[in-house]
């Protein structure tokens, strides 16, 4: 019912309406004013519902973007009152009334704190134990904390928003309310670089409202990569974003054809582009990218060697990608001077004439051509040949190992995927490599524990080691690699090893802890235990060892490029063990600690 004397609404007892993440509604909006509208009308039929702060009637400067209208009410009670009535009419025009979205309502939380007299309050904490406070809460946890006051958005804004991972999925973005999701773009804009969309999806309109806000706040995304998705879903979000700024580019298994290369055209900056596993590209425009200089084209198996050819004569390509797709002839390797990093699916002898080559992939076989190619190998690249990795399951016999060690400035050596190509016998030969630095022995089941303490000697430079599926390998061994570790000079980063799938455990650190207190009875060689580990390790802050648990198959495209160590903590589940020196010292009973002095 209406007094309309009074000017009041009287009804049924008012509520108040929420947007997401529970805000409460104050302002409402008209999306399509009528222009025979004018704000004292407005203003005249919303009072009768509350107090009103304001009227604001902004013009649209094209047809895209009509008249609206807001109205700010007092009262969040008020609001609703109004809002319980979908259509209104305002001098004989029917509008259509809704709230405006979360992030546009007052939403002041600042008498909250003053109102808590028992509690603690929050804000009374300087920014360093704030920032602490963030630290131990994940991602949606700290927006949430972020939106509560504008002190502590400072916080998120300018203390913990330039640690955040540079790399973001968009997986994660859209498990986020549309407040939250308006948030993080807006604080975490600048340290955004690269952007993964690595899933199918139903629904499109969380989609299209993220696409809203990276057009609002112009994300200056430097690599998008895109996977499995068809290209009328993936030019939306490429036009909103700052095309001079995307400088990588990957399209992983999105059937794209010749035609859809030409938008691409629109990336003056573009200096890398994968089309992995599009089956329908025939290379008609590959040559127009002047400035590409890393290209991956695996399993692109429509493109000809004559439209390869056009595009290595136009093209300074220091990368390229040619697996299962191109069996490169003597004058495309010729137009590739440049290329420095190659992957193929055989052996092509004149691929070892490239005089930059730093990096070599192929997939390793047991034909008559094989010791020549690596005999060639070795004479023209024993200098300066950085990376080797060899793929396939095909028996690495011991000649050929000794082949490869010949090449003494190796950092990178990948040794197949045969499970009897690891052995004693091999691991002795590639000790020689002093500069060795990452070496994958996956799936060898001759590998034992005492085989590899030669390789954690000698190779002093060494930093990864891929040890997944090597069924024999037990927690026997990370102690022998720690005592070693433990006594060589303080190294910048932590020995880092992949055990999946090893007899080595994800509680390996709970069997260490354990273990001390198992001992603690035996006073003399607790002491000897404990001071090995502080004085040696946690005094000098050093970490020694870092294990990984995850299972690295991962996706043939540039998102993974690298070895199996660089794949990004979002988009594995792993379970991590860092640091372990400091850890030991944290869980030590304090008393054990002092006797340990």
């Amino acid at each position: 019912m209406q007094n309309r004397e009074a000017g009041k609404f009287y009804g049924h007892k008012k509520k108040v309406t929420y947007a997401d993440n529970n805000v409460p509604v104050y302002k409402l909006r008209i999306a399509k004013l009528p222009k025979q509208l004018k704000s004292v009308r407005i203003e005249q039929h919303f009072s009768k519902f509350g107090q009103l702060i304001n009227v604001e009637i902004l013009y649209g400067k094209t047809r895209s973007f009509p008249t609206q209208c807001i109205i700010h009410y007092q009262n969040a009670k008020d609001a609703g009152a109004a809002l319980k009535q979908k259509y209104h009419t305002i001098n004989h025009q029917r509008v259509k009334v809704q709230s405006c979205p979360g992030w546009e309502q007052p939403y002041l939380i600042e008498s909250l704190f003053a109102k808590s007299s028992n509690n603690v309050n929050l804000l009374t904490l300087n920014d360093y134990c704030l920032e602490r406070i963030f630290q131990h809460l994940d991602l949606r946890q700290q927006l949430r904390l972020s939106l509560c006051h504008s002190r502590l958005d400072k916080i998120f804004t300018y203390m913990i928003c330039s640690r955040l991972q540079r790399t973001f999925y968009l997986e994660e973005l859209l498990q986020f309310s549309t407040r939250e999701q308006r948030q993080f773009l807006k604080t975490a804009d600048i340290y955004m670089e690269r952007f993964v969309i690595a899933k199918e999806y139903q629904g499109f309109k969380s989609i299209r409202n993220i696409c809203a806000f990276l057009k609002e706040f112009r994300l200056r995304i430097k690599s998008l990569h895109i996977i499995k998705w068809m290209p009328v879903q993936y030019r939306t979000f490429l036009t909103s974003l700052q095309l001079s700024y995307i400088g990588e580019l990957e399209m992983y298994r999105c059937n794209l054809k010749d035609i859809h290369l030409k938008c691409f055209l629109k990336l003056p900056n573009l200096k890398v582009l994968g089309l992995a596993r599009n089956h329908l590209l025939k290379g008609t425009y590959l040559k127009c990218f002047r400035k590409l200089e890393r290209l991956s084209l695996y399993e692109c198996w429509n493109i000809s060697n004559d439209e390869f050819s056009q595009c290595c004569r136009h093209l300074h390509l220091s990368y390229l990608d040619i697996r299962k797709c191109i069996r490169p002839t003597e004058t495309i390797v010729y137009l590739c001077k440049n290329l420095d990093t190659i992957k193929l699916s055989g052996f092509i002898e004149y691929i070892v004439k490239l005089p930059k080559l730093r990096s070599l992939e192929v997939h390793h076989s047991n034909s008559p051509i094989t010791i020549r190619f690596y005999n060639a190998l070795v004479e023209h690249h024993a200098d300066n040949l950085r990376e080797l990795k060899l793929t396939g399951e095909t028996y690495l016999m011991l000649p050929t190992v000794a082949r490869i060690v010949r090449l003494h400035k190796l950092r990178t050596l990948w040794l197949g995927d045969y499970a009897y190509n690891g052995s004693e016998q091999v691991v002795q030969l590639v000790t020689k490599l002093s500069d060795l630095e990452e070496i994958s022995l996956h799936y060898s089941l001759r590998i034992r524990d005492q085989h590899l303490l030669p390789l954690i000697i000698k190779c002093t430079k060494l930093k990864r080691i891929n040890l997944r599926m090597c069924r024999y390998i037990t927690s026997n061994f990370i102690w022998s690699t720690l005592e070693i570790l433990s006594q060589r000079i303080a190294a910048a980063q932590p020995l880092v090893i992949l055990v999946y799938g090893t007899r080595i455990k994800a509680d390996i650190l709970r069997v260490i802890l354990s273990t001390l207190l198992k001992i603690r009875v035996t006073k003399v060689y607790y002491v000897l235990f404990s001071h090995f580990f502080k004085s040696s390790v946690y005094r000098k802050n050093r970490r020694l060892l870092k294990l990984l648990f995850h299972d690295d198959k991962q996706l043939t495209g540039l998102v993974n490029e690298g070895s199996s160590f660089d794949i990004n903590d979002f988009e594995l589940n792993r379970t991590t063990i860092d640091t372990m020196d400091v850890e030991f010292m944290n869980d030590l009973p304090e008393e054990n600690n002092d006797a340990s002095d």
